[in-house]
């Protein structure tokens, strides 16, 4: 049977419309294309409540709650969407009341269980509260909805490094999900640095399950080489202003390798490094000029 998709129907122009504005919520903000859509939403879609809805998100970017509020509440009485309780709830985070933010989130995943940004957005407002479990839930939930991608694996990742103990199965899991993100992308510092982590946390676990005053086996030792390998290459592709990744590491070699090594052992990281680092800048410069030209 043959299928033909005509791109003029209004479920697929409305479809379009709403996710090219909801990519403009996690993008950089940009009011005049988000006005530009919502116009264009508004008026070929008169009676539905998500585009009204939206003008509230660069009233509350600018501060203008009380504005926001009442445009969210006359878009809920055209009719009910999760971008609504979603908005609702940041309106309230940004006012300052907790309690009634997390109400509205939760209200958006009871109505809309299966959205993925429903999930994203409640388990962000619990992590920044610090319910570690319960954001570490949702994200689950989220990255089950959403799928393994660029965006919402190192979110998953990042939020496991909240949790100071794990099941080594979970691990391993997640030893795999970093793997994957590594592999793709192979000179991105957060990549590193996350792969890194999930070593560390193994390395950890590993420990707690050596006898007393036992030896460290094959598995530990190569996991904490990992974290070690890996977080200079962090350091090494970390070309941002703030140099996150390369104080990252610079605590570490501080903190954790010189008291259990010696000052020898240091010196040749650290040597690897900026030799690596080197490299880093002239082949990068090299690339920039050929992209150029």
């Amino acid at each position: 049977m043959k299928h033909t998709i005509d791109l003029h129907t209004p479920d697929f122009q409305r479809t379009f419309l709403e996710m090219m504005l909801l990519e403009e919520l996690i993008d950089d903000y940009n009011a005049e294309a988000i006005e530009t859509l919502i116009v264009r939403g508004e008026t070929a879609f008169p009676n539905d409540p998500f585009f009204p809805a939206m003008r509230a998100y660069p009233l509350i970017r600018e501060g203008d709650f009380k504005t926001a509020r009442q445009v969210l509440e006359t878009a809920s009485m055209m009719g009910d969407h999760y971008l609504i309780h979603c908005l609702h709830g940041a309106l309230s985070e940004d006012a300052g009341f907790t309690f009634e933010a997390e109400q509205h989130y939760c209200r958006a995943v009871e109505r809309y269980p299966d959205v993925p940004m429903t999930r994203r957005a409640l388990a962000v407002h619990y992590f920044n509260r610090k319910f570690y479990g319960e954001a570490g839930l949702h994200i689950m939930h989220y990255v089950r909805l959403a799928g393994f991608s660029e965006e919402t694996v190192p979110m998953l990742l990042e939020f496991f490094q909240a949790f100071d103990e794990i099941p080594l199965e979970m691990n391993d899991e997640l030893l795999k999900a970093a793997i994957g993100y590594l592999n793709a992308n192979p000179r991105n510092p957060r990549a590193h640095s996350l792969y890194a982590s999930i070593c560390s946390h193994r390395v950890e676990m590993l420990v707690k399950r050596l006898p007393e005053d036992g030896q460290l086996d094959d598995e530990t030792i190569a996991a904490l080489l990992e974290v070690e390998e890996h977080g200079m290459w962090s350091a090494t592709y970390d070309d941002s202003e703030d140099k996150m990744f390369r104080a990252m590491f610079a605590d570490y070699i501080d903190n954790v390798v010189l008291p259990n090594t010696s000052r020898t052992y240091v010196y040749r990281l650290r040597l690897r490094y900026w030799y690596h680092r080197l490299t880093h800048r002239l082949t990068g410069g090299y690339a920039d000029t050929m992209r150029q030209s």
